[in-house]
Parts: structure tokens; C-alpha cells; sequence
């Protein structure tokens, strides 16, 4: 009886927290999307527009980073180039390889981003405050790096 209860009990591992709080940042920035020039755009879309804002990258890198199928990086990549905010080009020395890259509309929603994100980071600013925020933000850069 004792081990139902504990199977049943909260999981506050690291890994459990940083995945739910992961789900609740996106779900938040898919409704602050809602009323943007963007707000067509499927949230997996929006997810790989983000990776490629961060640094241009091939479908590969897009579909790992993604955890999914080469073939669905490539699909979400191609919504993306028919809304214009991102492009392909041949990678370096390749006549294969495409990279995708954001253009100049890109740099737009960028920017439609970057006000989400700011709304984002003072909804949690509220929430724990600016010395945990930034203490939050040291801590998540150290384990990233």
C-alpha cells in the first residue's frame, strides 16, 4: 500500500520540473502568439522557428534538437519558408546540404519573440521575483553551458 501511494506522489526531480515548467512556458507563449501577425503558425513550427532564430542550422540539427523524424524538420522548415521568415541555402561547400535560415520578416517575428519572451520572464518576475529570476538565470546557464 505504501509504494501505491508513493507512485502516485508528485515527481519533483530536476528533470520532471524543468520538462513541466518547459510545457507550461510553451503553452503560455502559444496564447501571447494568438494575437500576433504569427498567430497562424503551429506551436512545433514556432518551436523550430525559435531553434533556427538562435543559429541557422541543417535539418539534421533541426530534427535532433527536436526529437523528431528529418522528414517532419523538413516539413515544419517548409511552413516556415511559405510564411517567409525563414529561408534555405546550400551550406558551405556543400551542393547537398541546406541550412535554414531566418530572412528578413524573420527578423520580424524575432522581435515578436523577444516581446513574448520579455512578457514571459516578468510573469515569472512577479511570480519569484528579480534575485531569484536572475539567480534562475545563472543557474539554467551554468547547467547549459
Amino acid at each position: 500500500m505504501g509504494d501505491e501511494k508513493n507512485s502516485r506522489a508528485p515527481q519533483n526531480n530536476i528533470r520532471g520540473l524543468v520538462q513541466d515548467l518547459s510545457e507550461r512556458l510553451d503553452a503560455r507563449s502559444n496564447d501571447l502568439r494568438a494575437g500576433t501577425p504569427f498567430a497562424s503558425a503551429r506551436p512545433a513550427d514556432a518551436k523550430t522557428f525559435m531553434l533556427i532564430s538562435r543559429h541557422p542550422r541543417g535539418l539534421t540539427e533541426l530534427a535532433t534538437a527536436l526529437k523528431i523524424s528529418r522528414q517532419a524538420a523538413h516539413k515544419s522548415v517548409l511552413r516556415l519558408v511559405e510564411i517567409g521568415v525563414v529561408d534555405f541555402d546550400y551550406a558551405k561547400g556543400s551542393k547537398r546540404d541546406m541550412v535554414a535560415k531566418v530572412t528578413d520578416a524573420g527578423i520580424a517575428a524575432q522581435k515578436v519573440g523577444r516581446l513574448i519572451t520579455a512578457t514571459i520572464e516578468e510573469d515569472i518576475r512577479a511570480k519569484i521575483g528579480t534575485e531569484d529570476l536572475e539567480n534562475l538565470r545563472r543557474i539554467l546557464g551554468t547547467l547549459v553551458s
